[in-house]
């Protein structure tokens, strides 16, 4: 069973409107997340690099669908090959971009 680690950036509710955060796979560094709602047909990760050189991912989910943390862990868990996210006090998403 691989975990990774993941952080939060604001207090999650079962519907967000934005979520951002960071995460850490087995022995990489820490990366950034930005989940956002647009229009499309089913979540898509696209892999991103910022200015400062940190890597990490948009996560891109439907209009229509709810945006959670479970929502986000299964979407990283599939692309990343992730069975289990435990949850940390990790850097912040806006301090590393």
């Amino acid at each position: 069973m691989k975990s990774a680690m993941i952080s939060y950036d604001l207090v999650m509710d079962d519907e967000m409107e934005f979520i951002e955060g960071t995460f850490r796979l087995p022995g990489a560094d820490w990366q950034v997340i930005v989940t956002l709602r647009q229009d499309v047909l089913e979540p898509a990760v696209k892999q991103v690099r910022w200015d400062s050189g940190v890597t990490g991912v948009n996560l891109i989910v439907p209009l229509s669908m709810q945006l959670n943390a479970s929502v986000v862990e299964a979407a990283l868990g599939e692309h990343f090959g992730v069975d289990r996210w435990v949850v940390v006090q990790g850097p912040d998403s806006m301090v590393l971009r």
